[in-house]
């Protein structure tokens, strides 16, 4: 693998163990159980993408596969974007109640579990 797409694959990977940490403490502190599925969803597709990264080897020693590396950046730029959702869920739950929650919250978190 050439250093450069070695320096991507290693950002991605740093940058999806913060998003999958960020988004497990999100499910463990909240306290607003449809929200909790919302951050344990994202967190397994995050882990997903994640092993599929590290899964992924050249065809050749000294070969990188262009087009795969294409791919697996857009599903990191996927799960990236769905850890920012759960990051503005969950500034919109944290230390509420249920029954403190504005209808548009819920209107989210029903959109996030169809």
């Amino acid at each position: 693998m050439d250093p450069k797409s070695q320096r991507r694959r290693d950002g991605a990977l740093s940058s999806l163990n913060v998003a999958i940490e960020a988004v497990n403490l999100a499910k463990e502190i909240s306290s607003i159980t449809p929200a909790k599925g919302v951050f344990g969803s994202v967190s397994i597709v995050l882990t997903m993408i994640r092993v599929s990264l590290l899964l992924v080897r050249p065809a050749r020693p000294n070969e990188w596969m262009q087009d795969s590396m294409i791919n697996k950046t857009d599903y990191v730029d996927l799960g990236l974007a769905c850890a920012e959702v759960c990051q503005t869920l969950d500034r919109g739950v944290r230390g509420r109640r249920v029954d403190e929650l504005s209808q548009t919250i819920f209107e989210a978190i029903a959109q996030l579990t169809k």
